[in-house]
């Protein structure tokens, strides 16, 4: 238990205390009839706090499941490129078409070196 926990618990505890030594005190002639019949059904007509927290984390995925669906489609729908005017791409330039060649160059070079280094460990 966390402190503020035991907190809370040892303060209700508190509070049922003073609450019974002070109803003891009551006469039995001011009780109404069935007074404890109808707590009773007070407090089972009561919500109950749900305690398991993965109770209410499933709880809360399933009751924002659809919304999030409606807004990843409505997302979709509003964000998709408009295929009747397509853009024109420009035509590689000779500094581009070098680059890729070296890079190529590098990535031989590495993988050929992945390549060897068993035999380096023997």
């Amino acid at each position: 238990m966390e402190p503020s926990e035991k907190k809370n618990v040892k303060e209700s505890e508190d509070i049922l205390r003073k609450m019974l030594t002070e109803t003891r005190q009551i006469p039995v002639d001011h009780v109404p009839y069935a007074f404890e019949n109808r707590i009773m059904a007070h407090i089972e007509a009561a919500p109950q706090v749900a305690v398991n927290l993965w109770q209410q984390w499933s709880q809360s995925l399933m009751q924002t499941a659809v919304p999030c669906l409606a807004v990843m489609i409505l997302v979709a729908v509003l964000d998709r490129p408009e295929a009747t005017d397509p853009q024109p791409q420009p035509a590689p330039s000779a500094p581009l078409t070098a680059q890729p060649q070296s890079i190529d160059e590098e990535l031989e070079a590495i993988v050929m070196l992945a390549i060897e280094t068993p035999a380096l460990d023997r």
